[in-house]
């Protein structure tokens, strides 16, 4: 007989190859798709950090004085009725920063996201094209976000609640036993459902469909594929920020330079921040979408249709 030939190699259209892939190619196609639309990728991750950055400015810039001063008083003569007020002050503070900071990562995953899955069949994508295909899904992508917080949530303070109330009403080995056993349901069921239903944004944006349209495809996308999943996911996101952190470090030096509040490391912690969401943001996006891409190349051949599509017009 004649000596074996090897299968053809999988087209590759875009940053991906159209087959099951591997992790390499996963970390791989988040940088190269970087690498393609640097300009997007980049415009559409600054405006998040420097958003974001000037909110941290806007809040020290309220707080700042306060703080200095209750730092250079005895703690011993500090009145409480001063300090309940300063408490509460920096608790919403802090609560309105994290809700800025929270819709502007949405935003920005989302539009990252279409950029990813225009790049697996090799069309480009401006801003403009990345903001029009995001923007009649952003209160759609904001509430999947609350819903998946919401269910997560869920799952991890019921089981610890009865523990709670036994300690509460004087039940001290009971209510410590249960919330022991309580604790540890709750991290399993948080992990899981986290990790279920983390492709609920691809998902979201890729399929423009509804926020529990979203969240359902999610966990049927990662049924039977949780522990590859968890794994790649949770390996983006500290290559991402690990990378983003070593590359913010100057920054972050002169954020804490004497242990002070002042306009230098304030500046300095803002920037730090800056630079470590323009660099983990894209990347880890990047990741995430490639996953959910991969769990529909694998169960519903998703290779054809893209392959399919890359030939077609705005292909490569």
């Amino acid at each position: 007989g004649s000596a074996w030939t090897p299968p053809p190699p999988a087209p590759k259209p875009g940053v991906i190859p159209l087959r099951p892939l591997l992790v390499g190619d996963i970390m791989t196609g988040a940088i190269d798709y970087v690498r393609r639309e640097p300009k997007t990728v980049i415009t559409v991750s600054a405006m998040v950090g420097v958003v974001a950055a000037f909110v941290q400015l806007g809040v020290v810039a309220m707080t700042s004085g306060d703080l200095s001063g209750l730092a250079t008083e005895d703690p011993s003569q500090i009145d409480p009725e001063e300090l309940v007020p300063l408490l509460l002050q920096l608790v919403t503070l802090a609560s309105v920063t994290a809700a800025v900071a929270g819709v502007l990562q949405i935003f920005g995953t989302g539009m990252l996201t279409h950029v990813m899955g225009r790049a697996v069949v090799g069309q480009r994508t401006s801003v403009g094209e990345a903001w029009v295909l995001v923007r009649p899904q952003l209160l759609r992508l904001v509430a999947a976000t609350l819903l998946v917080g919401l269910v997560v949530g869920l799952a991890v303070g019921i089981p610890v609640a009865p523990g709670l109330v036994l300690l509460a009403s004087g039940m001290t080995g009971a209510g410590a036993v249960a919330t022991l056993v309580g604790s540890v349901v709750a991290m399993v069921l948080g992990v899981w459902l986290s990790f279920g239903l983390i492709l609920t944004t691809p998902a979201l944006a890729l399929e423009d469909c509804g926020p529990i349209a979203a969240m359902k495809r999610s966990w049927r996308l990662v049924r039977g594929g949780f522990w590859r999943t968890l794994g790649i996911v949770l390996l983006g996101s500290i290559v991402g920020q690990a990378v983003g952190s070593i590359a913010a470090s100057p920054f972050s030096l002169l954020g804490g330079a004497g242990g002070e509040i002042t306009t230098l490391s304030v500046f300095g912690l803002a920037i730090a921040g800056l630079v470590t969401t323009m660099v983990a943001l894209p990347f880890v996006a990047g990741v995430t979408a490639l996953v959910y891409i991969d769990r529909r190349i694998r169960t519903e051949n998703l290779a054809t249709v893209l392959a399919a599509a890359a030939e077609g017009p705005g292909g490569r």
